[in-house]
């Protein structure tokens, strides 16, 4: 098995386009995608000033805690707020950042010009509505519940920032991080065998005097390298020459990497699968069309670049969500949930595979 393992090895590592797209590829886009994007598409959209209108059409019972959240938010000095009537509404985005409306238990919001300022009226508005929701529930339940409640000022929302500004270049230092993850590992899976047929070596890779088991799984930890190399060439790239920052601790960052590495191997045992079934289809011309636009889709060259209610279960989508709740917010629930389920699809398509090679009929 040892020189299965070299002999994948030293095939990774000399091939020019499996190490373009793995590390060179990757690096360069991280640097020009970070730089040049910075100015054009910020990491971090200012609101500025946010004015509102609001009307009340009606006086029920949600009447009172509405006007009371909007004031609130006004006496905070998150936003400045303005009651109107219903027939000045129609006219409420020339004026103002967005306009929001009561209506019995119904709440809708009109859009001004500003794509962050609606945003950020839609984000408050839905803390109020949920909040709201909660409410009731628990009022329509268990009535008593709500007679010992008393808040706090620590109970109230908080600001907290993260310590430093986030930038373009972190960002694209994730999302490149995840490009390698299936242009490096699952292009790499996907021709373990057909580079064996275009290459003439089948016949005697199969007449060896080994098992078809040995020579398979030494392709499999023949490709280990080039897994850790790529996910910690880029991850080490993107630190030290582009400035771009990862996790705020050391462990965050090795659980992002433990991550990245498992999604990985992942790729590769559907990349292997993939080469198995389809041993003589060409990889390039029938993988590469469906990754690029489960990438380009998943927001990892352009963040606002979704399907929605389709991006969201993409597997390169699900990584890259994981990867930021841990750099962004310190939260490892995600990145573990990617562990299991990748360490998971490696397994099963491992073995899957194994059997897959074992009940071919050896050649001639």
């Amino acid at each position: 098995m040892l020189n299965v393992i070299l002999n994948e090895i030293r095939g990774c590592f000399r091939s020019g386009t499996t190490l373009f797209f793995s590390i060179l590829f990757p690096s360069l886009c991280t640097f020009f995608l970070g730089t040049l994007l910075e100015n054009i598409e910020v990491s971090d959209d200012p609101v500025g000033e946010l004015n509102i209108a609001y009307c009340v059409e009606d006086g029920g019972y949600s009447a009172d805690p509405f006007e009371e959240f909007i004031l609130s938010l006004e006496k905070e000095n998150v936003l400045t707020a303005e009651k109107v009537s219903a027939d000045e509404l129609e006219n409420a985005a020339e004026k103002y950042s967005a306009a929001v409306k009561l209506s019995g238990s119904e709440i809708t919001i009109y859009n001004g010009s500003n794509a962050v300022q609606n945003r950020t009226v839609k984000a408050l508005i839905d803390g109020y509505d949920q909040t709201a929701a909660a409410y009731m529930t628990v009022a329509l339940s268990d009535p008593r519940a709500l007679a010992g409640i008393e808040l706090s000022e620590d109970s109230f929302v908080q600001p907290h920032d993260f310590g430093r500004n986030r930038t373009m270049m972190d960002y694209y230092a994730v999302a490149m991080t995840v490009v390698i993850i299936f242009f490096g590992s699952c292009i790499a899976g996907v021709t373990s065998y057909s580079s064996e047929y275009a290459d003439s070596t089948i016949l005697r890779l199969n007449a060896a005097p080994i098992s078809k088991t040995v020579v398979y799984f030494g392709k499999i930890v023949g490709y280990l390298p080039l897994v850790l190399v790529q996910v910690g060439t880029v991850m080490i790239v993107s630190t030290l020459f582009f400035g771009a920052h990862f996790c705020a601790t050391f462990a965050e960052n090795l659980l992002l990497f433990v991550m990245f590495v498992c999604s990985s191997l992942a790729a590769l045992a559907v990349g292997v699968m993939f080469n198995l079934v389809f041993p003589k289809m060409q990889p390039w011309a029938v993988l590469m069309p469906i990754l690029w636009v489960m990438l380009f889709y998943s927001g990892a060259f352009q963040k606002d670049m979704l399907i929605k209610g389709v991006s969201g279960y993409f597997p390169p989508r699900i990584i890259l969500d994981a990867a930021f709740d841990l750099t962004s917010f310190s939260r490892t629930e995600r990145a573990v949930s990617v562990i299991v389920w990748s360490l998971v699809i490696f397994a099963a398509l491992i073995i899957i595979g194994c059997i897959k090679v074992n009940s071919r009929r050896k050649n001639a």
